[in-house]
């Protein structure tokens, strides 16, 4: 985001996601569907054509999160910081 006098700018919580987005997630990746049960988490997630799976989240909030994720055998619950990204890889 650039100031109003356009000579700096400020990192987003948005940038960081695409960033996490542009590095792992590949060519050719396609979307896949997932399921939510909170708001305040913002979640993508895709299969890359080798097969793996990225998988994005972002905690919009000024709290810690606890969060279940699941996918397929792999589960694991654990706490998202305060407007923390954090990006899994299945393989």
């Amino acid at each position: 985001m650039m100031n109003q006098q356009n000579t700096d700018y400020r990192k987003t919580p948005a940038f960081y996601y695409v960033s996490h987005l542009a590095k792992y997630v590949k060519p050719n990746s396609k979307r896949i569907h997932f399921s939510k049960f909170s708001e305040n988490i913002c979640v993508s997630a895709f299969q890359n054509p080798d097969k793996s799976v990225i998988i994005v989240l972002l905690n919009k909030t000024d709290q810690n999160i606890e969060y279940n994720l699941c996918y397929k055998h792999f589960v694991l619950h654990d706490n998202l910081d305060r407007h923390a990204i954090v990006t899994f890889i299945i393989v």
